[in-house]
């Protein structure tokens, strides 16, 4: 790790506050204060009332989660899904998306959340719009203001679930160093973090400068360091193995052919076969060259050791049908991360009413995704001609046994020998803000202008990957490759064959992306005319907003004849599109009522945004929200929001990509898996028959029908741009109460609540359609399929090899959903008490307390228009996209209890999700498939203020080392983003102020 060397650096000690700090309109109600900016709203007023639920979370508040990034620390709170961020540690698929951490408002996905910095936006990192959290510059981060639902009237498109506005220091003045180590128990997963942040004023306060440079470093943590993880399943799972194995198609050997061998050279019982005499199991080849039965047989005459990457499994209770599982145990549990973040801002008063500023940003940061060897399987299978000089004897009378004896064979293999593959991720993204300000010279009206210019480049590299022309020729070669490298490759067995021949098969590729943003924006407001209730305020203003998108793939995976040259990463070509608004928007707040028994104060906040893209053409937004203060200490909020998202520019012009994505194994208790396979519930169930038909039509062979098995838990699945979607259309409502104590009594007087209730309806959703369910649905789950249509639109995604019966790269387009829909109510209660109002004294310290609680009311899916809707509230393993989270728990909470005295602070934060149902059972109710069981776990924080302006902290995360449930099916799955994978953890940091 970079950062060992300044380790020394860190000493203990950290103050624990509430995860969520009381709301902004709880706290500040009464006071007074200057004038503000509310996020949300783009008119100037005096007191900090939001009408829209609204959290605000402080630095302490970040800081004491002991993270490194922010995106974990929002991710904890009860209005966040655990989303795509530290916790996607690989990937076999060529991404737009790796190493980045996203915030997912609602479970709705990032790119319906719209980050801002000081109410403006940023660049974004990923082709579909979101922003990428590791940009954001931490060391400044005053607070965070998080709002649900839609507020495209105040910022345009994409804030459909919400907005988190990430609010910098102003007025900073000298020089801070900041520094904090982490380490799990285990000692892995290592973090540390240093910023060094100065500003000052200059020019008798006319000016005002600050800089901030910031690095962090996390290091990876492996799974196989935690016994939670297993890599050697029960149950079938993934079959190819680096010994090799061979599936035989439709041209099935004769069973005498293989018994000749099992039993005459091996003296091993029979092996089975089917009606007509042939065998329907494949074969596998020990590193001494003989060869092994293996899926959907038993399992006979397997030599080498079993280790994690070739065991043993059964597939039936008898043992007759056996299999032998490939397993990797080089997955990690966190990635790494390398960053490096500068921050720079000037503002200067130019004239008492001009002023002026400059902003700059920039971020360069490196991530490492690790995952298994190059599997060549499914669609990436090898393709091997009977005269490949490495075929073992006894292997050639068995394929002499075919009706096409002379035909190529389809050989599966990991290609362990060329190591895991790599994909490294490198970012630079920058922005540059200028603008100027001042009075407008009526009334109080002041106007706002600035310019933004940005791009991100993102360049991801592979390593490790294996050239589909290079294993061909070396296949067909008359010298078994001995003429193209020295010895020749043998792929026959885990043999490891020499360098030269490794060299030559292995390949490595380079994809790059950019994203460019340009911004202009300019506004007025003020206040109008006085009514009774008070004075009529304005907002207006204009924008415009182009971002443009290019992608250049690697020549590898971009072959002139329309082909990949790499196995598993299917065709990429060369991309890019624009997409330009023109936007107006205006903002009007009116005092209706005041002073009036059980008014105090009746506000309407009135917003409209028109907005013209050069993509979907002319759209309006608009929203009508209430402020309502009842009597003191009660305030009433909620309203009526309409919000759009347009298509991104990478929605609509991205590359076409491969991904493997996971459809689990087959079995007759859930619908996993390819419905096809003879051990699915589909084939086993009342339909089994016209099931049976369907995979004949798609083309499974009539000769291997009744004995065909996937052999594997994933497929490759393509996804690209669409340049026909249209925008997305959000409908929000909520309504809450903000209760401040009404007691005098200094036990009870520091006592504050909110409830808010929220519902976010989007129609028109921009998604993939999940590969999964095209296979359920294809075969009627959900009466999806009732007459078993192989015309009907979820069948049309499937293709299938006719050889094999494998699904070919089944699609998963971008398209205008159904909708998505959820509801749900947040409560948070803050209670602070002096201990000395409870009889202990006087000195004796205060205790806080904040609870803070999100209920799930509903989180309801529809697939395609007048399809079935599905409401998956309180399951798990379902998302509205890939990086949204698939936990939908009833309740999450968060609890904390921190007692302060003299310099120094001790909090016991308890973090809680409620059980959930396997997201199976939504569809078919009678699915066994296994859910995810509650989860409690609790941390443990500190701080203590020192002399010479030094604050020290520190914490244990996980304090009783809880180990993550298991998820799924799938022995050992655990679910990184929501739940802690690490287990037990410690962190330290020092904060001195200069």
């Amino acid at each position: 790790m970079k950062s060992r060397s300044v380790k020394w650096l860190m000493a203990g000690g950290v103050a624990y506050g509430a995860l969520m700090a009381a709301g902004a309109a709880q706290a500040q109600e009464g006071a007074t204060l200057e004038e503000v900016v509310v996020t949300g709203s783009r008119i100037v007023r005096q007191d900090y009332v939001a009408n829209s639920p609204i959290v605000s979370v402080g630095q302490a508040a970040i800081e004491n989660t002991g993270q490194v990034t922010v995106e974990k620390s929002l991710s904890q709170m009860p209005q966040f899904s655990g989303s795509f961020g530290q916790g996607n540690t690989g990937s076999t698929s060529t991404g737009l998306s790796g190493g980045q951490s996203y915030a997912s408002l609602r479970g709705l996905g990032s790119k319906r959340t719209l980050i801002l910095m000081d109410g403006r936006r940023l660049q974004p990192s990923n082709p579909d719009g979101s922003v990428d959290l590791n940009t954001i510059p931490e060391a400044l981060i005053e607070n965070v203001e998080i709002i649900t639902g839609g507020a495209s009237t105040a910022y345009g498109s994409d804030a459909t679930a919400g907005v988190v506005n990430f609010r910098l220091k102003r007025n900073f003045d000298g020089l801070v160093v900041d520094s904090q180590y982490g380490v799990t128990e285990k000692g892995d997963g290592e973090s540390f973090k240093l910023a060094v942040t100065a500003g000052s004023a200059f020019n008798d306060g006319r000016g005002r400068a600050v800089f901030s440079v910031d690095y962090t470093n996390r290091d990876r943590a492996l799974q196989s360091s935690r016994d939670y993880y297993i890599f050697r399943q029960t149950t079938p799972g993934l079959s190819t193995i680096p010994q090799g194995t061979v599936l035989f198609g439709a041209n099935l050997p004769t069973l005498a052919a293989v018994n000749s061998v099992f039993v005459g050279e091996y003296g091993l019982p029979a092996l089975p076969g089917n009606a007509a005499g042939r065998y329907t199991g494949q074969i596998g080849f020990n590193t001494d060259q003989t060869i092994f039965s293996t899926a959907g047989v038993r399992v006979q005459n397997f030599r080498d050791p079993e280790t994690n990457t070739a065991y043993i499994v059964n597939a039936n209770a008898a043992g007759t049908a056996q299999q032998i599982n490939f397993g990797y145990d080089g997955a990690s549990m966190q990635s790494d991360l390398d960053r490096y973040a500068v921050f720079g801002k000037i503002e200067y008063d130019i004239t008492d009413n001009l002023r002026s500023f400059a902003q700059f940003t920039f971020t360069d940061y490196e991530s490492l995704g690790v995952s298994n060897p190059t599997l060549a399987s499914n669609v990436y299978g090898l393709s091997v001609p009977v005269t490949n000089p490495h075929i073992p004897d006894e292997f050639r009378t068995i394929l002499a046994s075919r009706p096409d004896p002379s035909a190529p064979f389809t050989f599966y293999k990991a290609l362990n020998i060329l190591g895991p593959r790599l994909q490294k991720y490198s970012y630079t993204v920058y922005q540059l803000t200028g603008g100027l300000s001042g009075n407008v010279g009526v009334k109080d009206w002041t106007w706002d202008a600035y310019a933004s210019f940005s791009r991100a480049k993102f360049d991801n590299e592979q390593t490790g990957g294996a050239s589909a022309s290079a294993a061909a020729r070396l296949l067909n070669s008359p010298s078994g490759g001995a003429d193209l490298c020295a010895g020749g490759w043998n792929p026959f067995g885990d043999l490891t064959p020499s360098q030269s021949c490794i060299d030559y098969l292995s390949r490595r590729t380079l994809n790059q992306n950019e994203l460019e943003q340009r911004m202009m924006e300019a506004s007025v407001q003020g206040g109008l005319f006085d009514l009774p209730a008070g004075e009529i305020r304005f907002a207006a203003g204009v924008d415009y907003r182009s971002n443009e998108y290019t992608f250049r793939a690697d020549s590898l995976l971009n072959q002139p004849d329309g082909t990949s040259d790499v196995l598993g990463y299917s065709v990429l070509r060369d991309a890019g599109g624009s997409v330009d608004t023109y936007e107006i928007f205006g903002e009007l707040l009116v005092p209706l009522l005041r002073d009036l028994p059980f008014v105090r104060q009746l506000n309407l906040d009135l917003g409209y945004r028109f907005s013209d893209y050069s993509s979907v053409g002319g759209i309006h937004t608009y929203k009508a929200d209430i402020d309502w203060s009842v009597v003191e200490g009660l305030r009433l909020r909620g309203g009526y929001n309409r919000a759009i998202r347009a298509p991104s520019v990478g929605e609509l012009y991205a590359p076409v990509s491969t991904g493997s994505v996971a459809i689990g194994t087959a079995a007759a208790t859930n619908t996993n898996g390819d419905p096809c396979d003879v051990r699915s519930s589909f084939r086993q169930g009342a339909s089994g028959a016209q099931v049976r038909a369907l995979c004949l039509t798609q083309g499974v062979p009539v000769s291997i029908i009744d004995s065909y098995q996937l052999g594997t838990a994933q497929v490759f699945a393509l996804t690209g741009g669409n340049p026909d979607l249209e925008e997305e259309t959000a409908d929000t409502y909520s309504f809450g109460a903000v209760v401040q104590s009404p007691f005098d009594h200094p036990l009870f007087s520091r006592m504050s609540a909110s409830v808010d209730w929220y519902s976010i309806k989007v129609t028109d959703a921009v998604g993939t359609l999940p590969v999964g369910n095209a296979f359920r649905f294809c075969f009627n789950e959900g009466g999806n399929n009732p007459n078993f249509d192989p015309g009907n639109y979820y069948c049309q995604l499937i293709q299938r090899n006719g050889a094999s019966g494998v699904p070919l790269n089944p699609v998963q387009p971008l398209l205008n959903l159904g909708q998505f829909e959820t509801s749900g109510v947040d409560v948070q209660f803050d209670w602070t008490v002096d201990m000395v109002d409870v009889g202990l004294g006087d000195n004796s310290g205060r205790l806080a307390l904040n609870v803070t609680i999100g209920y799930l009311d509903s989180f309801k899916i529809q697939n395609l228009p007048e399809s079935p809707t599905y409401d998956y509230v309180g399951t798990w393993g379902t998302a509205v996209e890939a990086n949204a989270g698939q936990a939908h728990p009833e309740w999450k909470t968060v609890t904390s209890a921190t007692y302060s005295w003299g310099p120094g602070s001790l909090g016991l934060r308890w973090r809680h999700l409620s059980e959930m149902k396997n997201s199976a059972v939504v569809i078919t109710p009678t699915s066994t498939s296994r859910g995810v069981k509650a989860y409690d776990i609790f941390d443990l924080n500190g701080r203590v203020r020192l002399p010479w302006e030094t604050d020290l902290r520190f914490g244990v995360n996980n304090l009783f080392d809880k180990a993550p449930p298991q998820a799924g099916d799938t022995e050992g799955n655990r679910d990184a983003q929501n739940y802690d994978v690490m287990g037990r953890s410690y962190y330290i940091g020092m904060r001195k102020r200069f």
